[in-house]
């Protein structure tokens, strides 16, 4: 099974980001092979479409199973479904975390679910996590860190295209 994870940044102990189609990277774990290997979102900069486009990348790499903090949109999530990609979205943790879950086998959708067609928007709720304060001020530090750096791409980006 390869599972495809939602990052921000190359780095197994950040978050699962909440972005699908215009995440920088995809953290794609295959189970067979215990291996973890961090692609760029070839998509993510798309002004149009990156969902669509995102979906058909993973589509291509073989995925069977995404997982997301956010919630991927209807379009992505019909070419997924079309795929018989698993979605699951609402993952709150690490990526090593979801690594972890799907592993071992607690990666399960939650509700609503219908009984022989899976829903894009299937959600997972793990159990609440207990992380020290000194790490989750960590993980939001570089987070903030992450977004300013994007942030800046992007300001980047509208300033050469406005030329």
């Amino acid at each position: 099974m390869r599972v495809a994870i939602t990052a921000d940044v190359p780095d197994e102990n950040s978050p699962v980001s909440a972005v699908f189609g215009r995440c920088a990277y995809y953290a794609i774990y295959d189970t067979s092979l215990d291996k973890l290997d961090f692609v760029p979102n070839p998509g993510g900069m798309m002004a149009r479409g990156a969902g669509v486009q995102a979906g058909q990348f993973l589509i291509e790499q073989g995925v069977t199973t995404l997982i997301t903090a956010g919630v991927v949109g209807p379009n992505a999530s019909m070419v997924l479904g079309q795929a018989g990609i698993q979605v699951i979205n609402g993952f709150q943790g690490r990526i090593r975390d979801a690594i972890e879950a799907a592993k071992s086998g607690n990666l399960r959708p939650g509700y609503p679910q219908q009984p022989l067609q899976p829903s894009p928007y299937q959600q997972y709720y793990p159990p609440p996590m207990e992380i020290p304060p000194e790490e989750e001020i960590r993980m939001l530090e570089e987070e903030k860190m992450r977004i300013e750096e994007r942030l800046d791409e992007i300001k980047k980006r509208l300033k050469e295209l406005k030329k």
